[in-house]
């Protein structure tokens, strides 16, 4: 845990009695809380744009939904620590005042790399026992090996600072004991669950450990469910737009295609007329002689009386007609000019 740049902004009363009450926050809620900036507030797309790689890094790891209290030790983790009066308003749940000022002022303490490695040797040596006495809950809930003088920090449980801890823990124990809250034997799970219903904090690496599923990390999963579902959905949106332009697109292209089928039918149809034109013209001038500047030729007549022989009857005007169009669009007037006449 490294010292942060800049001292926590403490908030306004009005702030803290808006969310202190509140079961669960949202990690953006969390984020701007610990920056001493109200959620609901116009201009925060800022703030948590300069924050968007923790951001991201919360999310990919599933701190999307949580108790106020968890966001607290989130927060100090991530060295963007809140201000010691969100610590007392929301540490623990109920009047147990010594312990508030314990979570308030040790914090950093607690998130030390000497807590943190007897936190590790504890939980290797103890997560995996059957069950639990109170006496050794409430020492391993200290950070403390039971029944040794092995302390992180070099002292019992029962000396020091921390025997006021101790002796509240205990009196809190015995109370829900005979309401039968919890048992004097009882396995790690339903230990650790009752020590963090009472407001007392119960690291990551012991959630971990003891396989912990709470409601927050379930309200998380929901979340993160609904997440998905919303942004299926929106892919589905997309993909049946993208499918609709596709379709419009192939329209396009398939009507594209059948203008262009029927401009080159047209075109070579018309290569074909002009063909035969010239054909036409060129046979009635070489066989007949034939001069388009004669009023009164007989090669039309001659080749309609051919075509009548031959079965496939054309009258004198329809060639004469024919032979006048090929000879004006298919040969140069300056032929017929060197003609005799």
């Amino acid at each position: 845990m490294t010292d942060c740049e800049k001292m926590p902004a403490r908030p306004t009363e009005q702030l803290m009695q808006a969310w202190i009450h509140q079961s669960h926050w949202a990690l953006e809620e969390a984020l701007l809380l610990a920056l001493g900036t109200a959620p609901d507030t116009d201009d925060t797309s800022e703030m948590l744009q300069s924050h968007e790689v923790l951001l991201a890094r919360a999310k990919r790891s599933g701190e999307r939904f949580g108790a106020p209290s968890d966001w607290l030790w989130w927060a100090e983790r991530n060295n963007i620590p809140f201000h010691t009066d969100w610590w007392l308003a929301i540490t623990p749940e109920g009047p147990i005042g010594y312990d508030g000022q314990h979570f308030a002022h040790h914090r950093r303490e607690m998130l030390s790399e000497q807590y943190l490695q007897q936190e590790r040797r504890l939980i290797g040596k103890w997560a995996r026992k059957p069950f639990w006495t109170a006496r050794e809950a409430i020492d391993l809930s200290l950070n403390f090996d039971p029944f040794t003088t092995d302390g992180w920090r070099g002292e019992a449980p029962e000396t020091g600072e921390t025997i006021r801890e101790r002796e509240d823990r205990f009196r809190i124990f015995e109370r829900a004991m005979e309401i039968g809250e919890i048992g004097k034997k009882s396995p790690a799970q339903d230990y650790l669950l009752w020590l963090k219903q009472r407001g007392y904090y119960v690291s990551p690496a012991w959630h971990r450990a003891a396989g912990l599923v709470d409601q927050s990390s379930q309200q998380s999963e929901t979340v993160k469910l609904a997440e998905m579902s919303a942004e299926n959905a929106d892919l589905q949106q997309q993909l049946q737009e993208r499918d609709e332009q596709l379709k419009e697109l192939q329209q396009k292209l398939d009507s594209g295609s059948r203008d262009q089928g029927s401009r080159t039918q047209k075109s070579a149809s018309t290569l074909r007329i002009a063909t035969l034109q010239k054909a036409l013209i060129a046979c009635a001038v070489d066989g007949h002689s034939y001069d388009p500047r004669q009023n009164r030729s007989d090669v039309p007549k001659q080749i309609a009386d051919k075509s009548v022989e031959l079965g496939c009857a054309l009258g004198p005007q329809t060639v004469r007609k024919l032979l006048k169009v090929a000879s004006e669009e298919h040969v140069d007037r300056d032929y017929w000019g060197s003609l005799t006449p």
